[in-house]
């Protein structure tokens, strides 16, 4: 196995209303840092395994929600599920790139 140099900076994820809210106060962070989503991944939708990527989340998430006995937490989890699954079926179209780091 060779070792990757990975761009950690290639891509950088912000809450919308955090980075909307940043944008309309016209101060600038001392570091985008400060409202960065460090936990956030980047999965774009023309990745070539995207959309299998994104199909098994959603069966997995869906999974959870059929077997959990919280109906309302179940009935969010599907609604994740459902948006994940959507971003699949987008990917299926979209998906023709092998991915970069």
């Amino acid at each position: 196995m060779t070792d990757l140099d990975i761009d950690h900076s290639k891509y950088i994820t912000f809450k919308r209303d955090e980075f909307y809210d940043w944008m309309r106060s016209g101060s600038i962070p001392s570091s985008v840092g400060d409202i960065e989503l460090v936990d956030a991944v980047v999965i774009r939708r023309r990745d070539l395994f995207a959309s299998p990527c994104l199909a098994t989340y959603a069966s997995m998430i869906a999974l959870v929600a059929n077997n959990i006995t919280d109906l309302d937490q179940g009935n969010e989890l599907l609604a994740i599920a459902d948006y994940f699954e959507q971003q699949a079926n987008l990917a299926a179209d979209e998906g023709h790139k092998l991915p970069t780091l």
